[in-house]
């Protein structure tokens, strides 16, 4: 039996996911371990093109395919031509992108919730579709083969006995009857956390499975445990009934060592990991794999920065895995609103104000940038309540990134019952080059997003949008001295942000700052639809989707309009520096105006952004000499040290390193798209805010 297991990931405008696929390698490990009587052949790809033409030319039996809000339509579209290649071939769909979520939601039709009729709709309408899994895939995958094998390989013979099989959901033959299978329990359930059940599914990395994935290009990515304790309302994880379970601390330690080996042995290879789990860090079981974790990484200096989800209150666990790994942990505080009411709401009244404090003041105390964000909009946010909440936040110097609620089919907030209760308004969006022609039909992944409730309106959620905008954009690193001055000057960072975003809409502020921000939030509007089907017509449209190509349109617009920034920067410090003027001078000295100018002069000679991106770089040095009453760039190495012990009249030449501009005319070269502002703005965003010098500028006192 030929078996091919496939997360698919859109590749037609570059490729979005560069992880491990332990997703499925966990499938197949199980199945294998489970079918011995039969010459049983497995394939595991994420390659859009390498999945059809497994299709095409190695011709499965089976065909496997995850299903999640970035990839629902392309597995459905992949069922769609393995059916016209082989209509005997078994499609299964799995994940958590289905109306009645995954693991045990009730699948039911009460004027609450209509799932049943919903899930039925869903099959329905996608006919290639045999199977969708709802429950853990491993042991219902195996269930689902099983029974394909006792009726010899056919699918007509599976389904005409209209009998369901454990953990899935499929159609009655008259298309008018849902046929559900009994819940499969998670392996390990019967235990705990402390259950080390989960060992039961061979280790994909140990059996060689995944061995193709290693090559330095992918994420080695990790499961220590399945399962969260939490049931917030916008997230579809945290599953009624379903317990946490884990894999054996020794499993994981010799996965990681078989990793670690591997990427050692490459001259170049990724240096990052993903822990996938919904809480590492949580539990003492985490404590001691860190100990293990150390160990490869006192022998490989492997890894450097590890991904993960962190608990969502309690971090001493957490704090003392980084502790043992050498700061490398990124932690966030994931806290999505400040307000009580809204937390309550949403089903995470654990977290407390007083105990964010805490982890916040410790994390910075390690050196690091405390980071979380939030989400609008929550029920019973306010407009209010959102400035508040970001003012506590910034003023507290945590980074704070702002998203849009996802209405996730499976999560409590995407079910009829919640959106009736908080008047809850919906529109969509594609989502960022999820999208593509395959076989000459065009598909395209969209997201449903709550643009108002009953306590924010439409046109409250655009303002708390654009100010995060606003927020995204000046939070660049090359805006990070003016962030410092602020502060050593005792003026908000919030305030200044906010005012800024006050000022910007005022018709007498004009420039191109003033255009960006309109651009943005026009476009921000544009993205929106009524509808799925508004959407699909939109871009199916040959001069929409050529713009979907080139990048006009469809973008991830924070990152499009910050890169855009780079391109202007010059225009937004002077923007900027006039705004500080004119509102935050009433309480400082004499020396305000004077520490200002200077900073303002050298931030605009700084980068000589538009000296050097025009449609031609020039082959000159770049050199710019500037005069300062203070001096500020000695105060930013020290800026421990209050500013006014630098005032004195200094003058600094600046030099653009010939190198430099010969190295980014070839990155032009090599990035190139249709739209070069939008790649090379990527690319400068990236770098500096990763701390790469992208100028390698030389300044030094005349």
């Amino acid at each position: 039996m030929k078996i091919l297991l496939c997360d698919p990931r859109h590749d037609t405008v570059g490729t979005h996911s560069n992880y491990v696929p332990i997703n499925i390698g966990y499938i197949a490990t199980y199945l294998k371990k489970k079918i011995t009587k039969i010459d049983l052949q497995l394939k595991i790809v994420t390659e859009t093109n390498e999945i059809f033409d497994f299709i095409e030319k190695w011709k499965p039996d089976v065909i496997a395919l995850s299903n999640y809000v970035w990839n629902s339509t392309l597995s459905n579209r992949m069922c769609e031509i393995a059916k016209e290649n082989n209509p005997n071939i078994l499609t299964i769909l799995g994940g958590p992108e289905f109306p009645a979520g995954t693991g045990s939601r009730k699948i039911e039709n009460s004027d609450k919730d209509q799932t049943y009729t919903k899930c039925l709709n869903y099959l329905v309408e996608r006919p290639a579709v045999d199977y969708f899994v709802y429950s853990d895939g491993e042991v219902v995958f195996f269930e689902i083969i099983e029974e394909f094998i006792k009726k010899k390989y056919s699918v007509k013979s599976l389904k005409s006995e209209n009998k369901p099989i454990k953990g899935c959901v499929s159609v009655s033959s008259n298309k008018k009857e849902l046929l559900i299978g009994e819940y499969v329990a998670r392996l390990g359930m019967e235990g705990s956390v402390k259950s080390e059940g989960r060992d039961e599914i061979p280790s994909p990395y140990l059996s060689g499975i995944l061995d193709k994935y290693l090559d330095g290009s992918y994420v080695p990515s990790f499961e220590t445990s399945r399962g969260c304790p939490y049931l917030c309302t916008f997230c579809d994880q945290g599953i009624d009934e379903s317990k946490i379970t884990s894999f054996s601390t020794k499993r994981l330690s010799d996965e990681m060592w078989y990793v670690a080996e591997k990427i050692a042995k490459l001259e170049k290879g990724t240096k990052t990991v993903c822990i996938y789990d919904a809480n590492w860090g949580l539990f003492d079981k985490d404590v001691e794999l860190a100990d293990h974790i150390k160990k490869i990484m006192d022998k490989y200096d492997w890894p450097q920065i590890i991904h993960c989800s962190t608990p969502k209150n309690k971090k001493e666990k957490l704090l003392k895995i980084d502790d043992k790994l050498k700061n490398r942990v990124q932690m966030g505080l994931a806290m999505q609103s400040m307000d009580s009411d809204v937390l309550q709401n949403i089903k995470r009244k654990n977290l407390t104000t007083q105990n964010q404090i805490q982890i916040i003041h410790e994390i910075q105390r390690r050196g690091k940038t405390a980071t979380t964000e939030l989400i609008i909009p929550l029920p019973g946010e306010t407009e209010q309540s959102y400035f508040e909440g970001m003012k506590f936040l910034m003023d507290n110097n945590v980074m704070t990134g702002t998203y849009t609620l996802m209405m996730l089919c499976g999560a409590e907030l995407g079910r009829d019952a919640a959106i009736k209760k908080y008047n809850l308004k919906s529109k969509y969006r594609v989502l960022p080059k999820q999208f593509g022609n395959y076989y000459g039909k065009k598909i395209f992944e969209f997201e449903r997003v709550c643009v108002g409730t009953n306590t924010m309106s439409y046109e409250n959620y655009l303002n708390c949008r654009n100010f995060s905008f606003i927020l995204q954009l000046l939070s660049a690193s090359i805006f990070s001295p003016i962030y410092k001055l602020t502060k050593k000057l005792n003026i908000s960072w919030h305030d200044v942000v906010k005012k800024t975003s006050e000022v910007i809409k005022e018709k007498e502020f004009k420039g191109k700052f003033k255009d960006l921000y309109n651009d943005f939030c026009k476009e921000a509007e544009n993205e929106l639809f009524d509808s799925e089907q508004e959407a699909y017509e939109f871009y199916s449209k040959d001069e929409n989707y050529k713009k979907l190509l080139k990048g006009d349109i469809g973008e991830n617009l924070l990152g499009k309009y910050g890169a855009k920034g780079f391109f202007i920067y010059k225009y937004i410090v002077t923007d900027l520096f006039r705004i500080i003027k004119n509102n935050f001078n009433t309480s400082l000295d004499k020396d305000f105006i004077l520490i200002l100018n200077s900073a303002e002069k050298w931030m605009n000679n700084l980068y000589m952004i538009d000296e050097i991106m025009g449609e031609e770089i020039s082959t000159k040095q770049k050199i710019n000499e500037i005069e300062l009453n203070f001096d500020f760039p000695g105060w930013l190495s020290e800026d421990h040290l209050p500013i006014k012990n630098f005032k004195s009249n200094v003058a600094y030449k600046i030099e653009l390193n010939q190198k430099k501009i010969d190295f980014l005319k070839n990155e032009i070269k090599s990035i190139y798209t249709d739209d070069k502002l939008r790649a090379l703005g990527r690319y400068f965003r990236q770098h500096m805010q990763s701390g790469q010098s992208v100028f390698e500028r030389k300044y030094q006192k005349i």
